[in-house]
């Protein structure tokens, strides 16, 4: 009799720590990415995949802080933060009411506002004067930068902080394509001046960073399925900055056509 008692005494147990267990494990969701690769992705869009995994408590943090926002974009994730953990791997497990907070940065309101009213400049407006695009043809200061020999020559760096923020338009090539970072579709392409070719190039380091295919804006009836290395292309985009110790002129694509 005794024996008996022993054992429904521990099959009782047994039980109640199996339903506990499960209990435990219903509560526990796994994240899909880990924190690095969520930094640089879009707010809204990790916040509906968060949600879709079942996590109830997601908080916002706005950093306010963007100017230009070619560089960072509007929405961009800053950190994510899970139950005080800012870093943490794919597929870790945490309850699902653990508190989130995803800090992203985006524009200050007044910025906003102004940027959206100087879209569409008046007529005569010096605003109006600014949407120029500047060609070889009707700048020589383009037509000097783009026929550079060598890519840190002075004009390069002269020519970025005159002409920050306005448009231009040139004939060139993907001289080469590199993944940003750790992600899988986003890129760094270093643009030279003219058709591609493996043993000269001329013009400074043109580089688009941390763009998706659909930044470039792509035009023309010679869509391609991939963007790849060698490619002539005739672009049309905004400078944004010359980084002198790293030799690289940032532009912002506006559009982008395979020649």
């Amino acid at each position: 009799m005794k024996k008996i008692f022993i054992l429904l005494f521990s099959l009782i147990i047994t039980i109640t720590i199996s339903a506990c267990t499960a209990k435990e494990d219903a509560n526990l969701l796994k994240v899909s990415s880990s924190s690095e690769k969520l930094v640089g992705e879009n707010y809204k869009t990790v916040i509906s995949q968060l949600e879709k995994i079942g996590f109830t408590n997601i908080k916002t943090v706005v950093l306010d802080d963007l100017v230009t926002g070619w560089l960072t974009k509007d929405g961009e994730i800053k950190q994510v933060e899970i139950n005080g953990k800012t870093s943490f791997s794919a597929n870790t497990s945490f309850p699902k009411d653990s508190k989130i907070v995803v800090t992203y940065h985006t524009f200050p309101k007044k910025e906003k506002s102004d940027t959206k009213s100087t879209s569409e400049p008046r007529s005569g407006s010096s605003a109006e004067s600014n949407q120029e695009i500047l060609t070889a043809k009707n700048n020589k200061d383009l037509a000097n930068l783009l026929a550079v020999k060598n890519e840190l020559d002075p004009i390069v760096s002269e020519f970025a902080k005159k002409y920050g923020g306005k448009t231009i338009e040139f004939d060139g090539n993907i001289a080469n394509k590199m993944p940003h970072e750790n992600y899988k579709t986003r890129y760094d392409f270093l643009i030279r001046v003219g058709d591609y070719s493996k043993t000269s190039a001329i013009g400074p380091n043109f580089k688009f960073q941390d763009v998706n295919v659909s930044d470039l804006h792509l035009t023309g009836s010679k869509i391609p399925e991939n963007i790849v290395e060698g490619q002539n292309i005739h672009i049309i985009a905004k400078v944004v900055e010359y980084n002198e110790k790293q030799g690289l002129f940032f532009l912002e694509p506006i559009s982008t056509q395979i020649r």
